[in-house]
């Protein structure tokens, strides 16, 4: 386990730097390179976290660094048992024994084992209160939802963007503006007001949209490397970031083919959506 907790620290570490650079490159990226392609960044961030890249480095090669970063010989055996010398200074100090060399490793044994110990229940309790908050967030907007199975408008804009799964529609007092949830059972929830038909077909391209990028696995995925590298403060910050683009680049995926008016009628309809 202490080898597992060794190779998320230098993992998390990694992330670490990568994402303070992002951040502070962040006022510039975001004016020079579309919302698409800071969104995949944040996900190839995310995969920078949890697969151990540099294990690919091959072994002769690790050692031949090593050697070449190596600036002092080991102690040889009688090195270890020589007799301290003699100066006029006074006794020059004795060799570090093989004893105490592993004494201290054992003790750096023990305190990794503790900090993964620590480590790998954080990780549970992450989870745990991630998967239950979100069953109790389901079982309530579940409650009092109503089915708009057979939505007419939600049927074209699935034609629209060519998708045959079966999504569902519930409409719920408890949900504020419209959401996708479910990555193996999908459902749009819709809030309770009336819409118009023109922004309610905007409302359904944008979760659908959502649904064809597979961005619900993803935010799953931003959730599990934050339970992995629960301790590093910047791993909830990746997370943010990415959700911000995802929302600005499906945005942009939606309106990407529209004339002036229709993306002011979807802009219209976001913000309308989000402050009700």
């Amino acid at each position: 386990m202490s080898e597992l907790f060794e190779t998320v620290l230098i993992l998390s570490l990694f992330g670490f730097g990568i994402t303070a650079v992002l951040l502070c490159l962040k006022p510039i990226t975001t004016k020079k390179f579309p919302a698409k392609w800071q969104y995949y960044v944040w996900i190839a961030v995310l995969l920078t976290m949890i697969i151990p890249t540099y294990k690919l480095i091959p072994e002769q090669e690790v050692q031949r660094i090593q050697y070449m970063t190596q600036t002092e010989t080991p102690a040889t055996e009688t090195e270890v048992n020589e007799v301290p010398e003699q100066t006029p200074e006074g006794p020059v100090a004795p060799p570090i024994t093989e004893r105490e060399i592993n004494v201290t490793q054992d003790v750096k044994i023990k305190v990794l084992d503790l900090l993964a110990i620590i480590w790998i229940c954080g990780t549970g309790i992450f989870l745990i209160v991630v998967l239950m908050s979100y069953i109790i967030y389901i079982i309530r907007r579940r409650k009092n939802a109503v089915s708009m199975e057979g939505n007419s408008v939600l049927l074209e804009a699935k034609r629209e963007l060519k998708i045959r799964r079966n999504i569902r529609v519930r409409m719920s007092p408890d949900v504020g503006s419209p959401m996708l949830v479910g990555v193996f059972f999908p459902v749009v929830y819709m809030p309770c007001k009336e819409i118009p038909h023109d922004m309610m077909r905007l409302v359904f391209l944008h979760e659908l949209t959502h649904y064809k990028r597979k961005d619900l696995i993803i935010k799953w995925f931003a959730l599990f490397v934050n339970a992995v590298h629960w301790f590093n403060p910047l791993s909830y910050l990746l997370s943010a970031n990415l959700s911000e683009a995802c929302e600005v680049s499906c945005d942009m995926e939606v309106t990407k083919n529209m004339n002036d008016e229709e993306q002011k009628l979807y802009m219209k309809t976001i913000l309308e959506l989000v402050e009700k």
